[in-house]
């Protein structure tokens, strides 16, 4: 371990999404670990590690269990951008789930006469967007047993802090060419979901929306969730809304808003650091 001091951790995939958290860090220094970058300091008075972990499912596990590695990590955050999936949530909403799934661990069903068919023997549950069929993942807990999951939860005490903070955190609009039309709001509670892929997509947006009754998408959240889930530790994630995962004006929306999103997702994540 690098250090024994009890550390919240805050992952963020692009270092863009940790920039407004790094502004307000003090007693900072960096840890170097096989080409990896960890800052630790303080948020708030409370001792922190950062680490901006690079998009994808893969380096997001392999950056949380590095992190609870190196560190005595009390509780592990994501704080970033994602695309929004339920129509009711705007550009520039910050959601803040109950619990993440892994949508894209699927099972390739093939075509038969009736249509696109899971193969025998794979536990699904969830509706088909095509030949793909969503499936749990065998996983196992800290207490050594093995099951299949598909969810993996917030820490509920955390999502309470987060209830108490959305009535008086006050978001950014922005300015300029990225000004929003009304004020923000933060959301907490519900569903949502990760996987290897950037949404540019309305039909899979609809299609997960339908499923999963997901709020949000993004390609790290749910593999973070998993780790902690692995190792006991409490976990959230704080995603402020970049894009609309394909409906509206697609991929122009993050283009414009992927700042403006981040910088409010750190504000939220700033007062739950604030309350833990």
């Amino acid at each position: 371990m690098l250090d024994d001091t009890p550390r919240i951790a805050v992952l963020g995939a692009m270092p863009s999404e940790l920039t407004a958290l790094r502004k307000d860090l003090t007693d900072a220094a960096e840890h170097r670990v096989g080409g990896a970058v960890f800052t630790t300091g303080l948020l708030a008075g409370k001792a922190v590690v950062l680490h901006a972990c690079g998009v994808s499912m893969v380096n997001a596990a392999m950056s949380t269990q590095r992190l609870l590695d190196l560190f005595d990590v009390t509780t592990v955050m994501v704080s970033g951008c994602a695309g929004g999936v339920d129509p009711d949530l705007k550009v520039g909403d910050v959601f803040v789930a109950s619990q993440w799934g892994q949508y894209l661990d699927v099972v390739m069903g093939r075509e038969g006469p009736g249509g696109f068919e899971p193969a025998a023997g794979f536990p699904g549950g969830f509706g088909n967007f095509g030949m793909m069929f969503p499936k749990p993942v065998i996983v196992t807990g800290p207490d050594g047993e093995s099951g299949r999951r598909f969810w993996f939860p917030a820490a509920p005490a955390v999502l309470t802090a987060a209830r108490r903070l959305a009535v008086t955190v006050v978001l950014s609009r922005g300015g300029g060419a990225a000004q929003l039309d009304k004020t923000p709001r933060v959301v907490v509670g519900g569903n949502a979901v990760s996987g290897a892929a950037f949404v540019n997509n309305t039909e899979l947006r609809d299609w997960v929306f339908e499923t999963f009754q997901a709020g949000v998408l993004d390609c790290e959240s749910a593999a973070v969730a998993h780790v902690a889930f692995c190792n006991g530790k409490p976990f959230v994630a704080v995603r402020g809304l970049s894009s609309l995962a394909g409906a509206g004006e697609g991929d122009k929306l993050y283009a414009a808003f992927n700042q403006l999103a981040s910088d409010n997702a750190a504000a939220v994540t700033l007062g739950l650091i604030r309350a833990l």
